[in-house]
């Protein structure tokens, strides 16, 4: 695989399930972004929009893994310039696995496995809650089977926050920052975080002006010697493409 600068850049965004016509301006605008490799969207539907950039990137030779969404669903849309081969994660048929893309690349014969979530939203409603923590439950199980020592990064729009977050929301109950919680006892890093231990950063922002980091890339540690960068990019709100800033993450090619 040849990369560019030598690093493998990862791209996660929240497209926010968009519009014909603003799928048509991100595809032109993440076509542009020759640096990056592996683009990671999340909330994307069965729809014309979330269709259209599917095309659009499979026409322009790359590689797109795409489950198309059932009963009015979400999902996880992964596209590659390089390489990639399916891997199975999350087994439950269930109307919620479309909530989940995962896939193997393959760098310098070291193999990585790359998994798109995207975590349900959850209002007070019992049967939003009920959803969520059945997705994270069963997200949770899939970790913890997986085979030792392999080379994992986790990432997309959790819908959950560290549990040090500032500022701290009430409203977010144990059970939601336990998994946060969970990803680093299992043996995940937050990347953005392991970089900048106190750096205040937010994915999204709410209309009363409050931020939360809701999009993340977690990496086993056996790859955390060769994150080279973990960032947002702000542009993508500021442009007016979704309501989600991006997360980056970029990781040394070591030879």
């Amino acid at each position: 695989m040849k990369l560019k600068n030598n690093n493998l850049s990862l791209f996660c965004w929240n497209i926010a399930n968009p519009s014909i016509e603003r799928a048509e301006k991100q595809a032109d605008w993440l076509a542009h972004r020759l640096d990056d490799d592996v683009f990671i969207l999340t909330e994307t539907k069965n729809s014309r929009g979330c269709l259209f950039i599917e095309e659009y990137f499979k026409k322009n030779h790359y590689n797109v893994i795409f489950e198309k969404p059932k009963n009015n669903e979400y999902g996880v849309m992964i596209i590659s310039k390089h390489s990639i081969m399916p891997i199975s994660f999350y087994n439950s048929e269930d109307n919620l696995s479309s909530r989940v893309a995962s896939v193997k690349i393959v760098l310098n014969g070291k193999s990585i496995d790359i998994i798109g979530i995207y975590v349900p939203s959850r209002d007070r409603s019992p049967g939003k809650i009920a959803r969520k923590k059945y997705f994270i439950e069963k997200v949770q199980k899939a970790l913890i089977s997986k085979k030792e020592g392999t080379h994992t990064i986790l990432c997309g729009d959790f819908n959950i926050l560290e549990p040090n977050h500032i500022p701290h929301y009430s409203f977010f109950e144990a059970w939601e920052y336990d998994f946060y919680s969970f990803l680093q006892n299992y043996g995940l890093s937050d990347s953005f975080r392991h970089l900048n231990p106190d750096q205040k950063e937010y994915s999204w922002v709410g209309r009363t002006g409050n931020g939360y980091r809701y999009d993340h890339f977690f990496t086993s540690r056996n790859l955390l010697s060769v994150i080279e960068k973990c960032y947002y990019f702000h542009d993508t709100k500021k442009e007016k493409l979704s309501d989600h800033s991006a997360v980056i993450l970029e990781i040394k090619n070591n030879r």
